[in-house]
């Protein structure tokens, strides 16, 4: 599992695939409170992001993708500052 539920976070880990999205989702749902970690994510499937979208939770951490990282992640919470406005 790349999508984990720990103490302090949800975690996500290595290659994050489609397959992932449901653990995420009940994760997010469960626990609101927690934010998301993103730091062990080597890659994140789009539709991870769409239930980040949805969810809008604290999102911690830098994926290791360069592209994530330096585009993704910055539109990403550019999406949720102008959500939260």
């Amino acid at each position: 599992m790349t999508v984990t539920l720990q103490d302090d976070a949800i975690t996500l880990t290595g290659a994050c695939g489609v397959e992932e999205v449901e653990n995420l989702v009940g994760y997010l749902e469960r626990r609101q409170d927690l934010p998301v970690d993103l730091a062990g994510a080597t890659s994140i499937h789009t539709a991870l992001w769409q239930a980040l979208m949805v969810f809008k939770p604290v999102v911690t951490g830098t994926p290791a993708s360069s592209f994530t990282s330096g585009q993704v992640l910055p539109a990403f919470r550019a999406y949720l500052e102008e959500s939260q406005e």
